[in-house]
């Protein structure tokens, strides 16, 4: 309809934008389109142009006519178009009307096709520069990966904004569903999401819910993977597809982890650090034999590369996904050790609040996108060790404002024997009372919900074997 639109691209096809903008021109509900679609998914710039006067006209007037439409058009703009292609903007708008393939009610399907194209040329347009880049032997082939990967997360994150199932409900169907979900929580005894194996913890939130991103907070040495272990394998147990990334130790390593846990329970205590130095039994040997044996036949998938990205996280959680679901048991639960492990982009470069929030946001979007239960793990601040009451607090979330803002759930770690060991007493008379107080708290831990969108803040008694990376529920005291 006008040479030189599409910026010259072969792989252009204009009667794709203009077809949708002369079907809001007419006029008619276009809210779905609207919606879906920003100016910059438009490949030909006048289309920008004219896409943005029709947001214009439907904030301002609630309509999208071309009459209204045309006038929100910079008079600037219509000229330097006329001047391109010779001919005036408002015919070429009438055009569009008269041509157009779609109705009100198919607009949608417009605005699908137009995001289609315009992220088919975009990731053309990425690949190209890829090519360019990678013929300069100079360059580094890990920082191009890494672009080129963010890039196409930026597209596909777009494509998923509009390809999102539906979000909007009647009050009614809101209610109901409310209500089946409280008839399968009393038959699960008030189990509304993913076990967490603990019988207190589980009863306080309900479970690990589905959709939600929940943080585990501590500071080093108090147990936060242990915890993370003793979860995912009680949620993998009760029949959930488990995802764990571990930035911060390899398979191999967080494997000893997993079946210390598991030995534990079958009442064998083999601390994980005999298991990865070999300094075991034969007796040991077939007990760990025995253990593994139990995780050929549980879902759940490790992923222990270091330094990831959200957008690499995206990739291989989407991956483990497919995965799971051809295993038959589909993923529930993603577990991420920890927040400092993972990378962010260069968006955010030097305000580390804004790359923690990039990074918590992302992982929220990717719980309620998928359906899972997506479990975080965080270190505290230093301030804690400075106050004699240590328990954490949310104030001790390093970048907190961020971290508390995204979170559905934060749960704070504390075991009174870390502080106890580090801190004997030089005054030999009261060498006795110590040792009296750090035997009895040896093995004891606490959990705090710190928050919780759906329930109350409590302090959970823990049972912990650190060492073999267990944590139970708490012994019941008459």
């Amino acid at each position: 309809m006008s040479a030189g639109m599409g910026q010259g691209n072969p792989g252009f096809i204009p009667e794709i934008e203009q077809n949708l903008l002369g079907a809001m021109l007419r006029g008619g509900d276009h809210r779905a389109a609207l919606a879906r679609l920003e100016e910059q998914h438009f490949v030909e710039p006048m289309h920008q142009a004219v896409f943005s006067a029709i947001r214009q006209a439907h904030e301002a007037y609630g309509t999208t006519t071309m009459p209204t439409v045309a006038k929100m058009i910079p008079a600037q703009t219509a000229a330097d178009f006329k001047a391109a292609t010779g001919m005036a903007l408002n015919a070429y708008l009438a055009e569009c009307v008269a041509n157009t393939t779609y109705e009100p009610a198919t607009s949608r399907a417009g605005a699908k096709a137009v995001l289609a194209q315009w992220a088919r040329i975009t990731l053309g347009h990425e690949a190209n520069m890829l090519a360019l880049a990678s013929t300069d032997p100079a360059s580094d082939p890990l920082q191009l990966a890494r672009v080129i990967g963010s890039q196409i997360d930026e597209v596909t994150s777009h494509l998923r904004r509009g390809s999102r199932g539906r979000t909007r409900f009647r009050i009614s169907e809101a209610a109901e569903a409310a209500l089946v979900a409280a008839r399968e929580a009393r038959e699960r005894k008030g189990l509304v999401g993913i076990t967490s194996g603990l019988i207190d913890l589980d009863r306080a939130m309900g479970g690990f819910l589905r959709r939600d991103l929940i943080i585990v907070a501590a500071r080093p040495s108090m147990g936060k993977t242990t915890l993370a272990t003793s979860i995912s394998t009680a949620a993998a147990r009760s029949g959930v597809g488990v995802g764990m990334f571990s930035m911060e130790m390899d398979a191999a390593k967080l494997g000893a982890r997993y079946v210390s846990d598991i030995a534990h329970d079958r009442g064998y205590r083999i601390p994980y650090q005999s298991i990865i130095n070999g300094t075991i039994s034969e007796d040991d040997d077939y007990t760990i034999e025995q253990a593994t044996a139990e995780f050929r036949n549980l879902p759940f998938w490790v992923e222990d590369a270091a330094g990831l990205t959200m957008s690499e996280i995206r990739a291989k959680t989407e991956s483990m996904l497919a995965e799971a679901d051809e295993a038959g048991a589909p993923l529930g639960m993603l577990v991420l050790d920890h927040l400092t492990k993972i990378r962010p982009s260069q968006r955010y470069a030097g305000n580390r609040a804004n790359e923690v929030g990039e990074v918590t946001d992302g992982l929220k979007e990717l719980a309620r996108e998928h359906n899972l239960a997506v479990v975080l793990l965080s270190q505290l601040n230093r301030g804690v060790e400075g106050r004699d009451d240590k328990r954490p607090q949310l104030m001790d979330l390093r970048d907190s404002g961020n971290i508390e803002q995204d979170a559905d759930a934060v749960l704070f770690l504390y075991r009174e024997a870390y502080y106890l060991e580090k801190s004997p007493p030089t005054d030999r008379s009261k060498l006795v009372e110590w040792e009296a107080d750090l035997h009895a708290a040896r093995y004891k831990g606490e959990l705090a919900i710190g928050k919780q969108r759906n329930g109350p803040l409590s302090i959970i008694p823990l049972h912990m074997d650190v060492a073999c990376s267990a944590v139970r529920n708490a012994a019941r005291e008459n």
